[in-house]
């Protein structure tokens, strides 16, 4: 059996950054709902995890119970919110402009 890929110290960062946020979709509708760390599969199949660096916010329903969410409802998701890649730019600058604000502080 393979041995099992420990997160790099970044790695840790980013999904510890994404687990904080609220849940992108919930956002957009208006309201902050926790979410967890969705990975955007792009062409790796069900046994294999994309990168870390792969990764936004999503709550439980609209990650993967939600009639509206990436695994149950994926064209009214990217219908309603964008693409998922389009989701994780948004996702990537503002983690770099917090970033930013907080080296500005120090």
């Amino acid at each position: 059996m393979a041995k099992k890929k420990v997160a790099t110290k970044a790695e840790k960062e980013r999904l510890a950054q994404i687990g904080s946020m609220p849940c992108y979709a919930c956002f957009q509708d208006g309201r902050e709902v926790d979410a967890e760390v969705h990975h955007i599969r792009k062409h790796t199949g069900m046994g294999l995890r994309p990168p870390h660096s792969d990764t936004i916010p999503l709550c439980y329903s609209h990650h993967r119970t939600g009639k509206i969410s990436v695994h149950l409802g994926k064209k009214e998701f990217e219908k309603k919110y964008g693409t998922q890649q389009e989701i994780l730019k948004i996702i990537n600058r503002e983690i770099e402009k917090c970033k930013r604000q907080t080296q500005d502080i120090f």
